[in-house]
Protein backbone atom coordinates (compact mmCIF):
# COMPACT_ATOMS: atom_id res chain seq x y z
CA UNK A 1 0.00 0.00 0.00
CA UNK A 2 1.20 3.26 -0.71
CA UNK A 3 1.82 6.28 2.31
CA UNK A 4 -1.35 8.35 0.46
CA UNK A 5 -3.40 4.86 0.56
CA UNK A 6 -2.55 5.03 3.82
CA UNK A 7 -3.12 8.44 4.97
CA UNK A 8 -6.32 8.22 3.37
CA UNK A 9 -7.29 5.27 5.36
CA UNK A 10 -6.56 6.89 8.36
CA UNK A 11 -8.47 9.59 7.58
CA UNK A 12 -11.37 8.33 7.22
CA UNK A 13 -10.89 6.43 10.36
CA UNK A 14 -10.37 9.59 12.12
CA UNK A 15 -13.29 11.56 10.36
CA UNK A 16 -15.81 8.18 12.04
CA UNK A 17 -13.76 9.06 15.08
CA UNK A 18 -12.34 5.35 15.37
CA UNK A 19 -8.81 6.80 15.47
CA UNK A 20 -7.37 9.72 16.93
CA UNK A 21 -3.66 10.63 15.34
CA UNK A 22 -0.61 12.67 16.77
CA UNK A 23 2.25 13.88 14.32
CA UNK A 24 5.64 14.68 16.12
CA UNK A 25 7.99 15.86 13.93
CA UNK A 26 8.05 13.32 10.48
CA UNK A 27 6.69 10.68 12.87
CA UNK A 28 2.61 10.09 13.11
CA UNK A 29 0.78 7.83 15.60
CA UNK A 30 -2.26 6.73 15.59
CA UNK A 31 -4.40 5.75 19.23
CA UNK A 32 -7.67 4.05 19.18
CA UNK A 33 -10.39 6.85 19.21
CA UNK A 34 -12.74 7.55 21.74
CA UNK A 35 -15.95 6.40 19.56
CA UNK A 36 -16.79 2.87 20.22
CA UNK A 37 -17.89 0.33 18.20
CA UNK A 38 -20.75 -1.17 20.15
CA UNK A 39 -23.40 0.19 17.35
CA UNK A 40 -21.63 -1.57 14.58
CA UNK A 41 -20.92 -4.91 16.62
CA UNK A 42 -24.56 -5.33 17.75
CA UNK A 43 -25.33 -4.91 13.77
CA UNK A 44 -23.27 -7.76 12.93
CA UNK A 45 -24.20 -9.65 15.77
CA UNK A 46 -27.83 -9.25 14.64
CA UNK A 47 -27.05 -10.36 11.26
CA UNK A 48 -25.22 -13.07 12.40
CA UNK A 49 -28.15 -14.66 13.79
CA UNK A 50 -29.90 -14.05 11.04
CA UNK A 51 -27.73 -15.84 8.69
CA UNK A 52 -27.13 -18.78 11.62
CA UNK A 53 -30.85 -19.33 11.39
CA UNK A 54 -31.61 -19.36 7.39
CA UNK A 55 -28.51 -21.74 7.02
CA UNK A 56 -30.25 -23.83 9.41
CA UNK A 57 -33.16 -23.90 8.08
CA UNK A 58 -31.78 -24.59 4.77
CA UNK A 59 -29.80 -27.55 6.18
CA UNK A 60 -32.48 -28.86 7.18
CA UNK A 61 -34.26 -28.06 3.74
CA UNK A 62 -31.41 -30.21 1.78
CA UNK A 63 -31.45 -33.04 4.76
CA UNK A 64 -35.23 -33.74 3.95
CA UNK A 65 -34.60 -33.41 0.01
CA UNK A 66 -31.99 -36.00 0.70
CA UNK A 67 -34.24 -37.82 2.93
CA UNK A 68 -37.24 -37.81 0.33
CA UNK A 69 -34.54 -38.45 -2.66
CA UNK A 70 -33.68 -41.68 -1.03
CA UNK A 71 -36.39 -42.83 -0.23
CA UNK A 72 -38.44 -42.57 -3.95
CA UNK A 73 -35.21 -44.31 -5.03
CA UNK A 74 -36.00 -47.19 -2.55
CA UNK A 75 -39.88 -47.24 -4.09
CA UNK A 76 -38.43 -47.40 -7.47
CA UNK A 77 -36.23 -50.81 -6.51
CA UNK A 78 -39.49 -52.57 -5.31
Amino acid sequence: MTLTGMKKHVSVLEQAGLVITEKVGRVRTCKLGLRRLEEEAAWIEQHRQLWSARFDALDKLVEHLKYEEKADAQRKRK
